[in-house]
């Protein structure tokens, strides 16, 4: 599908389906809830996250993506939910009853890239079959703290090179299976003792040092063409001179640097706004507004219905008093519909079938990593 078709079907979109189209939300249980049935048939979410919370089987999470899929449908054919999770192997796993792969520091142990696009292809054939289309994955950070809890052992290494290797080939292994892939966490959260999801972390590095190490590895995945890029609730000072605006709600780290410099052209999407480096010092209304402002293409909003439905609400605000113009909407929203065209499709909804997973070949190759590493 050409440019063309893609902004014709913008063209036909309400300025209230364009801005659903930019958020992805999450819900509590594991079947279709009142409230998440309100997000999809009242404000047009364009995407739903998952959770262990919503998954207790192989079986009911393909059920429960089918039936989301449908309800989407139900009003616009042609826009298909990004479903997504964090499946990034080792500590970080949502999918109960998969296989459960190494995580990226056994990878990193073991070098060979081969096995970490090998893990990539594995693990998007395990969310294809159940209806995921998009994993929070692969972590790009460079483990070069040993204070820093929240990453830790989801990193590669602490080699620069090593990260940008195994993250591309990671890459490259999942997208090749049809997974949206997502490297993260621009600008880097590495070199950190905070942990973004409670409080607001500061990290004091040299642009030059950046440039060498905390964004070596974002770059070579962008030059591998990686579907989407979540950004990092960091201050970095030598990046954004206001104080306390994270990377997320930076318009010099996202746009100047992300788009200007690094040259991205695709997707942008925020951790999730309701962790504490953000919540405890931004609404979720002002915290999606900036964000957009900044330059994300998605904005995640993972927990609460109250704040979901006031940050999509805060955002029609903004762009009807002028503070965000429709053109900056439309941006996104095609960004989001081509990413949508080349992974998903718009004729149809998207169907899984759990049936198709291959778990003895999966436990294989899990092996492989392990015996590696």
């Amino acid at each position: 599908m050409d440019t063309i078709i893609l902004k014709k079907l913008l063209s036909g979109m309400t300025l209230e389906e364009k801005i659903g189209q930019m958020f992805q939300v999450g819900f509590t249980g594991t079947k279709v809830t009142h409230d998440i049935k309100e997000m999809i048939e009242d404000y047009y979410v364009g995407g739903i996250i998952y959770f262990r919370r919503n998954i207790e089987s192989l079986q009911q999470v393909s059920s429960l993506s089918n039936k989301l899929q449908m309800l989407s449908a139900n009003k616009r054919p042609d826009l298909p939910l990004i479903i997504s999770t964090d499946q990034e192997g080792g500590m970080v796993n949502r999918l109960v009853g998969g296989t459960h792969f190494p995580g990226n520091m056994v990878l990193g142990a073991g070098r060979k890239s081969s096995l970490a696009e090998r893990a990539g292809r594995a693990i998007a054939g395990q969310l294809k079959a159940v209806g995921i289309n998009m994993d929070f994955a692969p972590v790009l950070d460079i483990s070069n703290n040993p204070l820093n809890s929240v990453i830790g052992t989801r990193s590669f290494g602490g080699d620069p090179l090593l990260v940008a290797d195994l993250g591309v080939a990671f890459i490259k292994g999942m997208q090749e299976e049809g997974i949206i892939a997502c490297a993260k966490h621009f600008p880097g959260h590495g070199d950190t003792a905070v942990d973004s999801h409670l409080d607001l972390p500061v990290i004091e590095c040299s642009r030059e040092r950046l440039e060498k190490v905390e964004i070596y590895p974002f770059r070579q995945a962008i030059g591998a063409g990686v579907d989407s890029i979540m950004t990092a609730h960091i201050c970095v000072p030598d990046l954004e001179s206001r104080k306390g605006i994270p990377a997320t709600l930076s318009y010099s780290i996202l746009t100047d640097l992300l788009r200007g410099e690094l040259g991205y052209a695709g997707v942008i999407i925020t951790d999730c706004l309701e962790m504490k480096a953000i919540a405890d010092n931004f609404s979720a209304a002002e915290a999606s507004v900036m964000a957009i402002e900044a330059g994300s293409d998605i904005v995640l909003v993972s927990h609460s219905l109250d704040k979901q439905k006031v940050a999509i609400e805060a955002v029609a605000k903004a762009v009807k008093a002028g503070r965000i113009i429709e053109k900056r909407i439309n941006q996104s929203v095609l960004r989001i519909l081509r990413l949508k065209e080349k992974r998903i499709g718009l004729e149809s909804p998207p169907v899984s079938d759990y049936r198709k997973i291959n778990k003895k070949t999966e436990e294989e190759i899990a092996y492989e990593i392990s015996k590696a590493g």
